[in-house]
Protein backbone atom coordinates (compact mmCIF):
# COMPACT_ATOMS: atom_id res chain seq x y z
CA UNK A 1 0.00 0.00 0.00
CA UNK A 2 1.37 3.28 -0.42
CA UNK A 3 1.97 6.12 2.38
CA UNK A 4 -0.25 9.07 2.62
CA UNK A 5 2.12 12.64 1.29
CA UNK A 6 1.49 16.34 2.45
CA UNK A 7 2.86 19.25 1.29
CA UNK A 8 2.56 22.35 1.53
CA UNK A 9 2.00 25.11 -1.40
CA UNK A 10 5.91 25.81 -1.72
CA UNK A 11 6.67 21.82 -1.70
CA UNK A 12 8.75 22.68 0.91
CA UNK A 13 7.87 20.15 3.61
CA UNK A 14 6.47 16.08 2.98
CA UNK A 15 5.13 14.45 5.58
CA UNK A 16 4.74 10.64 4.71
CA UNK A 17 2.69 8.59 6.67
CA UNK A 18 2.42 4.78 6.34
CA UNK A 19 -1.11 3.48 5.11
CA UNK A 20 -0.69 1.02 7.97
CA UNK A 21 0.01 3.84 10.43
CA UNK A 22 -3.25 5.47 9.20
CA UNK A 23 -5.38 2.67 9.44
CA UNK A 24 -4.12 1.93 12.94
CA UNK A 25 -5.18 5.17 13.98
CA UNK A 26 -8.09 5.31 12.38
CA UNK A 27 -9.37 2.05 13.73
CA UNK A 28 -8.36 3.24 17.74
CA UNK A 29 -10.30 6.87 17.04
CA UNK A 30 -13.36 4.38 15.49
CA UNK A 31 -13.01 2.52 19.17
CA UNK A 32 -12.43 5.90 21.10
CA UNK A 33 -15.89 7.98 19.38
CA UNK A 34 -17.73 9.89 20.78
CA UNK A 35 -14.31 10.65 22.83
CA UNK A 36 -11.27 12.38 21.82
CA UNK A 37 -7.74 10.57 21.83
CA UNK A 38 -4.28 10.86 20.24
CA UNK A 39 -0.62 10.32 20.77
CA UNK A 40 2.67 11.15 19.59
CA UNK A 41 3.80 10.54 16.13
CA UNK A 42 7.46 9.00 16.03
CA UNK A 43 9.58 8.44 12.77
CA UNK A 44 12.64 10.13 11.40
CA UNK A 45 14.16 13.12 8.69
CA UNK A 46 15.22 12.31 5.15
CA UNK A 47 18.87 13.19 4.92
CA UNK A 48 17.75 16.54 3.56
CA UNK A 49 15.05 17.23 6.27
CA UNK A 50 12.68 18.02 4.08
CA UNK A 51 10.63 15.21 4.50
CA UNK A 52 9.46 13.58 7.73
CA UNK A 53 8.61 10.28 7.91
CA UNK A 54 6.24 9.08 10.22
CA UNK A 55 6.67 5.41 10.66
CA UNK A 56 4.49 4.50 13.94
CA UNK A 57 2.73 6.43 16.58
CA UNK A 58 1.54 5.76 20.19
CA UNK A 59 -2.09 5.30 21.61
CA UNK A 60 -2.59 7.30 24.62
CA UNK A 61 -0.20 7.21 27.21
CA UNK A 62 -1.87 5.83 31.17
CA UNK A 63 -3.73 8.58 32.85
CA UNK A 64 -4.46 10.39 29.67
CA UNK A 65 -7.77 12.65 29.69
CA UNK A 66 -10.43 11.48 26.71
CA UNK A 67 -13.67 13.74 26.78
CA UNK A 68 -16.01 14.80 24.02
CA UNK A 69 -14.37 18.20 23.15
CA UNK A 70 -11.19 17.78 24.76
CA UNK A 71 -8.05 15.15 24.81
CA UNK A 72 -5.10 15.73 27.46
CA UNK A 73 -2.15 13.51 26.37
CA UNK A 74 -0.16 12.55 29.58
CA UNK A 75 3.75 11.33 29.59
CA UNK A 76 3.10 7.71 31.57
CA UNK A 77 5.61 5.98 30.13
CA UNK A 78 6.39 7.86 27.20
CA UNK A 79 10.87 8.42 28.37
CA UNK A 80 11.43 4.99 28.11
CA UNK A 81 9.72 4.81 25.24
CA UNK A 82 11.87 7.40 23.71
CA UNK A 83 14.77 5.46 24.41
CA UNK A 84 14.03 2.95 22.31
CA UNK A 85 13.18 4.41 19.32
CA UNK A 86 15.91 6.97 19.77
CA UNK A 87 18.24 3.55 19.33
CA UNK A 88 16.43 2.25 16.21
CA UNK A 89 17.00 6.01 14.38
CA UNK A 90 13.69 7.08 14.97
CA UNK A 91 12.34 10.06 17.09
CA UNK A 92 9.45 12.36 18.36
CA UNK A 93 8.20 14.27 15.40
CA UNK A 94 4.65 15.93 16.90
CA UNK A 95 1.63 14.76 17.88
CA UNK A 96 -1.93 13.33 16.64
CA UNK A 97 -5.40 13.26 17.83
CA UNK A 98 -8.92 12.67 17.09
CA UNK A 99 -12.23 15.18 16.94
CA UNK A 100 -15.06 12.92 16.87
CA UNK A 101 -17.98 13.28 14.57
CA UNK A 102 -16.44 16.94 13.80
CA UNK A 103 -14.21 18.79 11.34
CA UNK A 104 -10.61 17.41 11.66
CA UNK A 105 -9.18 21.36 11.60
CA UNK A 106 -7.36 23.01 14.87
CA UNK A 107 -8.92 24.76 17.37
CA UNK A 108 -7.10 27.63 18.86
CA UNK A 109 -6.49 25.52 22.08
CA UNK A 110 -4.75 22.73 19.60
CA UNK A 111 -2.56 25.70 17.52
CA UNK A 112 -1.67 27.12 21.23
CA UNK A 113 -0.26 23.59 22.71
CA UNK A 114 2.05 22.99 19.68
CA UNK A 115 3.87 26.35 19.97
CA UNK A 116 4.50 25.60 23.29
CA UNK A 117 5.89 21.93 22.57
CA UNK A 118 7.52 23.94 19.48
CA UNK A 119 9.91 25.64 21.88
CA UNK A 120 9.93 23.24 24.82
CA UNK A 121 13.82 22.34 24.89
CA UNK A 122 13.55 18.55 26.29
CA UNK A 123 11.55 17.40 23.39
CA UNK A 124 14.50 18.75 20.65
CA UNK A 125 11.54 19.06 18.20
CA UNK A 126 11.68 22.93 17.02
CA UNK A 127 9.29 22.19 13.99
CA UNK A 128 6.73 19.39 15.26
CA UNK A 129 3.90 17.97 13.33
CA UNK A 130 0.56 18.78 14.21
CA UNK A 131 -1.94 15.49 12.54
CA UNK A 132 -5.43 15.96 13.50
CA UNK A 133 -8.04 13.03 12.32
CA UNK A 134 -12.03 13.88 12.24
CA UNK A 135 -15.03 12.98 11.65
CA UNK A 136 -16.83 9.20 11.82
CA UNK A 137 -16.49 6.25 10.35
CA UNK A 138 -18.93 7.58 7.41
CA UNK A 139 -16.65 10.11 6.88
CA UNK A 140 -12.92 10.47 8.09
CA UNK A 141 -10.80 13.47 7.50
CA UNK A 142 -7.21 14.28 7.84
CA UNK A 143 -5.31 17.78 9.10
CA UNK A 144 -1.48 17.63 8.57
CA UNK A 145 0.49 20.81 9.29
CA UNK A 146 3.89 21.43 10.77
CA UNK A 147 4.88 24.67 12.64
CA UNK A 148 8.37 26.42 11.96
CA UNK A 149 9.64 29.30 13.54
CA UNK A 150 6.28 29.69 15.44
CA UNK A 151 4.00 30.08 11.90
CA UNK A 152 1.37 26.84 11.51
CA UNK A 153 1.92 25.65 7.93
CA UNK A 154 -0.85 23.73 6.67
CA UNK A 155 0.65 20.53 4.51
CA UNK A 156 -1.98 19.09 1.58
CA UNK A 157 -2.56 15.65 0.64
CA UNK A 158 -1.14 15.45 -2.74
CA UNK A 159 -1.30 11.75 -2.92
Amino acid sequence: MDDLIFQDDNQLFTVKLKREVYSQMISYCGKSNPYETGGVLIGNYSTNQTTANIMQTTLPPMHSIHQKYSFHRRSTGLKIFFDQVWDRGQYYLGEWHYHPNSSAGPSDTDLKQMLLLSNHKKLKCPEPILLIIGGNSKDWQIYVSVFINETNVCLKQVK
